[in-house]
């Protein structure tokens, strides 16, 4: 039995390096080919154009392989796992029972002792017939000596036989339990590369049809009464605009006040802008400012990189705000100034990134 918990052991920890050394070995080449592809694509989506989307197709295609083998991967994992630890169930260590027990230890010494008495009895005496069975018990005694041994042997063996066993048990029992408790794990984390997955193939299918609007012609306008609206400058598509934007929470860029949240949902619709900036900012320790700063704002494109538009705060301030596109297509600068009001924010300046 012990021999099985040992081999139980050994094949865990061949089988989790073979998994180590081939399954993260195969899906590390994948992630490395499909970073590769993916760099820079952020940053030329805004300029590259319909070129740009084999590029993104291929960088979709290789996260799709990538994810698929990692989460194979973790699934095998956590099956082995599974595996190892319904092994460590059934392989329990057992004591074989002790064939000689203390009762006929105390038997066989009681006797020893009878004999050798009766033998110390005899030594003196020269009848033939004594001297005779006086030999004879001195045979039991040799006899009763041995098998006294014997038991003295056998049960210093059971005890530690018994004492081994109780510790490979107990490690038998940790290891099943730390088994269950990573099969749980991989199989939390399985679920969750699924879900990123996803996500993924979502983001790729969605910088595609950025790259698509960016690079169509504009709408054709129609002669109206109304005033004419202006299309955006050359090579600042709408889209550089428009979405839902927020603050990053590492290394966010800011001037003046500092943003703790951002957030800003801009619409446009025939050259229409309709957008919604709700912001909350740090203020210094023991200050009795408001730190939000609510406002809409409206109006049409203009032919400029740097859209301004006229806003009115949640308590009826006006002021401006400038739209500016940044180094990289999901960046944005924002530079809002509005009517001064006591214990309100009225400027802000900061740089957010596209949901």
């Amino acid at each position: 039995m012990n021999s099985r918990i040992l081999f139980a052991g050994l094949s865990l920890y061949a089988a989790t390096g073979l998994i180590g050394q081939t399954g993260r070995e195969t899906y590390r080449q994948d992630y490395d080919a499909w970073r590769e592809a993916h760099a820079n694509l952020e940053r030329d989506a805004g300029t590259g154009g319909p070129a740009l989307i084999p590029q993104v197709d291929r960088a979709a295609s290789l996260a799709a392989a990538f994810e698929t083998k990692r989460a194979a991967y973790v699934k095998s994992a956590a099956q082995n796992a599974s595996q190892e630890r319904q092994f460590l169930q059934t392989a329990i260590a057992r004591v074989s029972p002790d064939v000689a027990p203390a009762a006929l230890a105390i038997l066989v010494s009681g006797e020893l002792q009878t004999v050798t008495r009766t033998i110390d009895r005899f030594a003196t005496d020269k009848d033939r017939g004594i001297q005779q069975l006086r030999q004879s018990l001195e045979r039991e005694r040799g006899t009763l000596a041995a098998l006294n041994g014997s038991i003295e042997a056998r049960q210093k063996a059971v005890a530690r036989t018994t004492e081994a066993s109780a510790v490979l048990e107990h490690a038998r029992l940790r290891t099943s339990e730390a088994l269950m408790a990573e099969t749980s794990e991989l199989l939390q984390n399985s679920v969750q590369l699924e879900k990123e997955n996803a996500a993924w193939a979502d983001y790729y299918e969605k910088l595609t049809k950025a790259i698509q609007d960016a690079s169509a012609p504009p709408p054709r306008v129609e002669i109206t009464t109304a005033a004419p609206r202006t299309e955006p400058a050359p090579g600042v598509p709408r889209a550089r605009y428009v979405g839902a934007w927020t603050y990053p929470t590492v290394n966010g860029l800011y001037h003046g006040a500092q943003p703790e949240f951002v957030d800003l949902v801009i619409h446009e619709a025939n050259g229409h802008v309709d957008g919604t900036l709700y912001e909350r900012f740090k203020l210094a320790t023991g200050s009795t400012g408001d730190p939000l700063v609510r406002f809409d704002f409206q109006g049409d494109f203009t032919a400029a990189p740097t859209q301004r538009f006229p806003l009115v705060t949640s308590d009826g301030a006006a002021g401006t705000v400038e739209l500016i596109p940044g180094p990289a297509f999901n960046l944005l600068e924002v530079n809002f100034q509005a009517a001064p009001r006591a214990n309100k924010i009225a400027t802000g300046n900061f740089i957010l990134v596209k949901k």
